[in-house]
């Protein structure tokens, strides 16, 4: 039978040194990563608290933007709402003045609304688009071409593209 063969004491430390030296080597590649975990890990907590004061600071930005133009957009009302109670105070005085005074804040109205870039649509005789006007009756008129604006009930507004409310209209078929 074969012998086993025992390994001798010289070659058994040799043997443990090399293991150790493999069990340090595996532990010092261990601490090493654990360290770069670590780094990695602060790394995106950093990031993470950046990107939500971040979002937090411009959500108070637009907020106070928001707030600023909503007292700009009062404001340039105020003055409308004024001349509408003098002229309710007054609205027993004679009547062509009290016209008048009617049509000069409706004109100061239509200045508001321009300067803020709003501007009306949804005139007689235009051509009827769904996407910009609401009809609400339909009549049959030579008068008119066919899908075309009869009557405005109620004149549509938007700000650039962008449609604030659509008109209200009739339309000839």
């Amino acid at each position: 039978m074969a012998e086993e063969k025992k390994p001798t004491e010289q070659e058994e430390v040799k043997e443990e040194k090399k293991e150790t030296k493999k069990t340090r080597k595996k532990t010092d590649k261990t601490a090493e990563l654990e360290q770069q975990l670590a780094e990695q890990k602060d790394l995106y907590l950093r990031l993470a608290a950046e990107y939500d004061n971040y979002r937090k600071r411009t959500q108070r930005e637009k907020d106070a933007l928001n707030g600023e133009i909503k007292v700009s957009v009062i404001g340039e009302f105020l003055t409308v709402l004024d001349n509408f109670e003098r002229a309710s105070s007054n609205a027993d005085s004679d009547f062509d003045s009290y016209k008048k005074g009617i049509e000069m804040i409706f004109t100061q109205f239509g200045d508001i609304l321009k300067k803020l870039g709003a501007e009306s649509f949804g005139d007689i005789g235009d051509a009827f688009d769904p996407s910009m006007h609401n009809a609400v009756m339909h009549i049959e008129s030579e008068d008119f071409g066919e899908s075309t604006v009869a009557q405005v009930f109620a004149k549509g507004y938007k700000c650039g593209e962008r449609i604030i409310r659509c008109a209200t209209v009739q339309v000839a078929n």
